[in-house]
């Protein structure tokens, strides 16, 4: 039988765990975001492509960083692609979509939702691969 400070530590270990993973997704202000299993990586009517690879994303490595540059209250449609044939890599951006995808080699994710607050945000990779720091670039919402 649990004593009254054993049931206390528990409780409190318990609710300390639940607090810790959870926290990431208290990142997200928006979260009317749909992310979806896409078949291929032909790019839909609307969508931005972001390819991920052993050049980063969009080529990265060798021309900088990719920006999709919208306006307030728009839909943000982004087809991600790991056209990578070895490594996993990650898609995730700052403030909209924190928690972010794992795409294994081949696979591609449709990522989409509004836009609702302006600023600049970091797109990144959120899985640690051999390109990891090439893995960057922006969203603008004016």
């Amino acid at each position: 039988m649990l004593t009254g400070k054993a049931l206390t530590i528990l409780t409190i270990s318990i609710t300390a765990l639940f607090g810790f993973i959870t926290l990431p997704y208290l990142h997200l202000p928006n979260t009317a975001f749909n992310v979806s299993f896409a078949q291929s990586c032909e790019r839909p009517p609307g969508y931005v492509l972001m390819i991920l690879d052993d050049n980063g994303f969009n080529n990265s490595l060798h021309r900088g960083e990719p920006t999709i540059e919208l306006q307030r209250n728009d839909t943000v449609n982004i087809l991600v692609c790991n056209l990578d044939p070895v490594q996993s890599h990650g898609f995730a951006i700052d403030h909209y979509f924190a928690v972010g995808v794992t795409l294994r080699p081949g696979e591609a994710y449709r990522v989409s939702f509004v836009a609702r607050d302006p600023g600049s945000f970091t797109m990144y990779c959120n899985v640690f691969c051999t390109v990891h720091t090439f893995m960057k670039g922006r969203l603008v919402v004016n």
